[in-house]
């Protein structure tokens, strides 16, 4: 070995591997051009590549120069890590199930509830409901009041387009001693939409409307929690305020799902505190109907023709004809729809197929 020829070494554990590993001849040539000013790198390189083709690895020669002690420590490594790998294991699936991670975020937790919401009523729980296809589902009424907007923004555009000359005006003389008429107001009213239906704004109407309700405390698990958690009560039922527009949402939620039962509670929970409510005489209507009730349907929504507002006056005659017809009151429901054909509202058309079948 030429000992002016050697230096520091080039020739890393890495570029051995590379150098027997790879098929590509340049590779091979930069390593080699790496080892020529180095006769050590050199004959390392020329030796390597015999005892590899015998069979040798770089693990048979870690094995004879490495410190015994180098693999012990690796051996007590691994084990310490497969240990602790093993107690993450066994504790990690019960600790992170389901029920184990609700059981503790339910635990001793209070959760506010509506008495609605737990308690109905005799009267309506024992009530019966129309099979599906016949109920008045919520919809229809959407299709209806979609169907509606459209009609009348498009007679709005018609309407726009017309000029109308001013009627001559014409003084009344007013005779002494005879009594005033007294009209009763009506108009439409500002509308809204919750769930997709319409609805009276009685925002615009009311100062600041709320709804007197019962509501309770419960503590303990959810009763969909394991199989022996419970919810237990704490306290009688409390008296609370709640705004109109709120509890208005949540019942209409309940009537769009088809929970008649639920809604024409809550329905009737607001016509305590407002008995002209239009909103919740014609929607308990359509609950009353869903559940046989054909009688209290009417009555519902007669209350909504009698209103101030006329909102609602289209779909409550229609509804109110479609009650007559299932109490088996015939002649009044034709004379109704005849009443309604005369109008030429958005029911007409429906109308007038309908008597043609009766």
């Amino acid at each position: 070995m030429n000992s002016n020829k050697l230096t520091n070494s080039n020739l890393s554990r890495e570029k051995i591997r590379q150098y027997h590993s790879t098929k590509d001849g340049k590779v091979k040539h930069e390593i080699e051009k790496e080892t020529i000013d180095n006769d050590f790198d050199a004959d390392a390189l020329e030796g390597w590549d015999v005892l590899s083709s015998e069979g040798y690895s770089m693990r048979n020669l870690d094995k004879k120069f490495l410190p015994k002690n180098y693999f012990a420590l690796w051996g007590i490594l691994v084990f310490i890590g497969l240990f602790i790998t093993g107690i993450y294991l066994v504790y990690q699936p019960s600790e992170s199930s389901p029920e184990k991670q609700n059981s503790r975020i339910y635990e001793n937790h209070q959760i506010k509830v509506e008495k609605t919401d737990l308690v109905i009523p005799k009267n309506i729980e024992g009530l019966v409901e129309l099979p599906k296809k016949e109920q008045i589902a919520a919809k229809t009424i959407i299709q209806d009041f979609n169907q509606q907007k459209s009609t009348q923004n498009k007679y709005s555009e018609q309407f726009k387009s017309i000029d109308i000359d001013p009627l001559p005006i014409s003084k009344i003389e007013i005779k002494e001693n005879t009594p005033a008429a007294i009209a009763k107001e009506r108009f439409q009213g500002k509308e809204i939409y919750l769930h997709d239906m319409k609805l009276l704004d009685y925002r615009a109407y009311r100062s600041k409307p709320k709804i007197a309700s019962k509501q309770m405390i419960l503590t303990g698990t959810p009763a969909n929690i394991g199989e022996t958690s419970e919810i237990t009560e704490t306290s009688e039922w409390e008296n609370i305020e709640i705004p109109y527009i709120d509890y208005l949402n949540k019942t209409m939620e309940l009537f769009s799902k088809g929970n008649n039962k639920k809604a024409l509670t809550r329905f009737q929970l607001i016509l305590e505190t407002y008995p002209d409510d239009v909103n919740a005489n014609f929607y308990a209507g359509l609950c009353y109907f869903n559940l046989k009730e054909y009688l209290s349907a009417i009555h519902s929504l007669d209350k909504c023709r009698d209103s101030k507002f006329i909102n609602f006056n289209e779909e409550s005659e229609w509804y109110i004809v479609k009650s007559y017809l299932a109490n088996n009151d015939k002649s009044t429901a034709i004379e109704l729809l005849q009443n309604i054909i005369n109008k030429n509202g958005y029911y007409s058309g429906q109308a007038k197929k309908l008597i043609s079948s009766l």
